[in-house]
């Protein structure tokens, strides 16, 4: 059987298991009529069974999202009912006090109902039986010291609170087919021992207020309506600070709270599961229906969730996500139908604003302990699991026994970038790009390297793609921009003026506020717009096309150049780069590495050279390392290249230098075959005077209060 298709029916075993015995001990202790009627025509007995019936439905305060259950005033009235007459008709009154159902929905409604009553009556029987042992049954404890009636009431309360706990877990037992012994340990703080002590104590002040001072029972009953209006105030700020209002469901803060509760508390041989759903489908909802009926949707789906059974935590954790908690030892053919059934309830069809809407969902599932031994790490695998099951299709994935968990390294190195660009950590190498038939250098990429001071040089790859999904890429990109203009301004000023070329990534392609911001970038660094390439890859072209074309057209508008980075490596057309504006095309060194060994890799280079020529656009070969590569580029006819056979990135210092070399050989070798040969970079002696050139300038300063260098023409 599938983990939830049982429970229904352990939920209404165990309500028969309750209230038959409840039934048949009301049967034996059944009380005459008449004494009944003598007693509860009294006001003071009269208003505390009216009282009772009330607590019952006012909840104090729930201790956290649990399962066991909230606390209430009813111990206070029960012991108070037991106080003021005799036992058998005291139960009696619990019985019609219990009797009334509280407002709930959802499924299996009589079933809990049943349990309730059965839990008030057998707890009423304990304490009616626990009084009488004592000798306190009405009206022998008006007989009794205040002091021994105190602490004979606290000492039955006290007694009363471990079957009322064992009532309670059985009851979440047959709801979570969870461990007895599991939920009773780990749950043990969601009725808090000492509140209910405390509310036990104040019974025989109820007692005497309605019997020896009834001008005092008004000040009694405004005191519970208090509590009730105090109540169930405290009830909707708690609802909302662990629900989501939009489907009513829990949120990540209940489902980490309980998390956290359970992995602290929980034994490695004790199981639970955390299933992680993401709808399918739902992006183009909102895209193409609008926000609103997205909305009401996940209502719809929230309704959906609420209903199901076998699952104790049923939360909303952001977006279109959906998280479950299921406790107990299932198994993966357990779990797997327990996921096909969420799944399919979420599939079938909705109608939301006269429109028929189908959606589906992917779900991933870790367990505790075999994928994690806490909250955060099994929510990573449970998503890791999803996606896994998103890209292969089907609907339920597993979290792999052999994965470990994200190693925290990127993510502390996130938490310092910010640091490293205030103190220039951050710094630019430089690789230059040669022109294939005259082997003059035609520009230069910059490439980003972080100077850790503990780390020492970290590779961009340790880095980059964490920080392309969060908002760190937005200053970074600016950041390594200003780099690359003063950067350049030192190349001016030491007599080498060569464009260069700039990252950028998905994310600021759609951003519309990046073309302002490069503006103003390039006014405050000198840099004419036409000196700058931005170096863009295929996917940001596709993650939102209508904005990036806006993005681009702002850019060209600017006057900088556009270069599809890698180009191969993903899915875009010639024909759309042309109608980006695009002006250069950085082919993938994947095709470059030994392709004059693979006559099938020559041809596809010679393929796209010839379309991209064809269509305006330059070809620029990234990696090339080999004579035998660049001597074929050569022949298909590429216009330029880059790697480490021509030079290795250089440090800002050394550009200058290594131009002005690489200019010096060309003119004498000019049109030899020889013209794209490698260059050795300079000594750190050969550019000391130019360094000490370029820092007497550096002092002027623009309108803007910033360093400035005028664009020098040097011939």
């Amino acid at each position: 059987m599938s983990a939830g298709a049982s429970s229904p029916w352990q939920q209404r075993g165990y309500a028969a298991l309750l209230a038959v015995p409840a039934v048949v001990a009301l049967w034996l202790v059944r009380p005459e009529l008449a004494a009944v009627r003598e007693t509860f025509t009294q006001p003071g007995p009269l208003a505390i069974l009216v009282l009772f019936a009330a607590a019952r439905h006012l909840p104090i305060r729930s201790v956290e999202p649990a399962v066991l259950g909230t606390v209430t005033t009813a111990p206070t009235f029960v012991l108070a009912l037991f106080l003021v007459a005799p036992p058998d008709v005291a139960l009696a009154g619990i019985a019609v006090g219990a009797a009334i159902p509280r407002r709930t929905g959802g499924p299996c409604q009589v079933a809990r109902w049943a349990t309730e009553f059965g839990h008030a009556v057998l707890l009423g029987l304990v304490t009616g039986a626990l009084l009488v042992r004592f000798g306190l049954g009405a009206p022998s404890w008006s007989l009794v010291s205040t002091w021994w009636l105190l602490g004979t009431v606290l000492l039955v309360g006290a007694a009363v609170y471990l079957p009322d706990i064992l009532l309670r877990a059985g009851a979440a037992a047959a709801v979570t087919r969870a461990p007895l012994l599991v939920l009773l340990r780990q749950d043990r703080g969601a009725f808090e021992p000492r509140i209910h002590l405390l509310l036990v104590a104040w019974a025989p002040i109820v007692v005497l207020l309605a019997e020896q001072a009834l001008v005092l029972l008004p000040v009694l009953l405004v005191a519970v309506i208090a509590l009730g209006w105090a109540a169930r105030a405290t009830s909707v700020s708690e609802h909302e600070a662990y629900h989501d209002p939009l489907t009513g469901l829990a949120n990540r803060r209940a489902l980490e709270q309980r998390l956290d509760h359970l992995t602290a508390t929980a034994k490695l041989d004790h199981r639970f599961a955390v299933l992680l759903m993401d709808l399918d489908r739902f992006k183009e909802v909102n895209d193409q229906l609008g926000h609103h009926v997205g909305d009401e949707l996940l209502g719809e789906v929230g309704h959906r969730l609420a209903d199901l059974s076998g699952i104790e935590v049923a939360a909303r954790i952001g977006g279109d996500e959906f998280a479950f908690l299921v406790r107990g030892e299932h198994d993966y053919d357990d779990l797997t139908d327990l996921a096909n059934r969420l799944v399919g309830e979420v599939s079938r069809p909705y109608v939301v604003a006269d429109v028929r809407l189908s959606i589906g969902a992917s779900i991933g599932v870790a367990r505790f302990p075999d994928h994690g031994l806490d909250a955060s790490h099994l929510l990573r695998r449970a998503d890791a699991a999803m996606y896994a099951a998103k890209r292969s299709g089907v609907p339920v994935g597993f979290a792999a026994l052999s994965e470990r968990a994200p190693v925290p390294g990127r993510l502390s190195l996130l938490g310092e970038l910010d640091l490293a660009m205030q103190r220039g950590q951050l710094r630019l190498d430089h690789q230059p790009k040669v022109a294939i038939g005259s082997g003059e250098v035609v520009g230069v990429e910059a490439l980003l390297r972080w100077h850790h001071p503990e780390h020492g040089i970290v590779p961009p790859g340790d880095f980059i793609t964490t920080v392309e999904h969060t908002e760190l890429i937005a200053p970074l990109t600016r950041h390594v921009l200003r780099t690359a203009c003063e950067d350049r301004a030192r190349w001016v000023v030491a007599g080498i003026e060569v464009p260069i070329a700039v990252n950028i990534s998905t994310r600021d392609l759609q951003d519309t506020r990046f073309p302002g911001d490069l503006a103003e970038l390039l006014e405050d660094g000198g840099l004419p717009p036409e000196q700058l390439t931005l170096e863009i890859t295929e996917t940001a072209l596709q993650v939102d096309p209508e904005r990036a074309a806006r993005v681009v057209a702002e850019l060209c508008e600017l006057g900088v150049r556009l270069a599809i980075d890698d180009f191969g490596t993903g899915y875009s057309s010639l024909a759309v780069l042309r109608h980006l504006q695009v002006s250069e095309l950085k082919l993938d060194r994947s095709f470059v590495l030994g392709m004059e060994e693979d006559g099938a890799g020559v041809a596809v280079v010679r393929s796209i050279v010839q379309l991209a020529h064809a269509l305006g656009l330059e070809v620029v070969a990234e990696g090339v390392e080999q004579e035998t590569s660049l001597e074929e580029l050569r022949r298909i006819g590429c216009d330029t290249v880059q790697g480490f056979l021509l030079s290795r990135p250089l440090p800002p210092h050394l550009v200058a230098p290594w131009v002005r070399a690489r200019r010096l050989e060309r003119g004498t070798a000019l049109g030899d075959a020889g013209a794209t040969a490698p260059t050795e970079p300079p000594s750190e002696e050969a550019v000391a005077a130019t360094a000490g050139d370029a820092r007497s300038l550096l002092r002027r300063v623009d309108r803007r209060g910033k360093a400035r260098l005028p664009l020098t023409r040097a011939g």
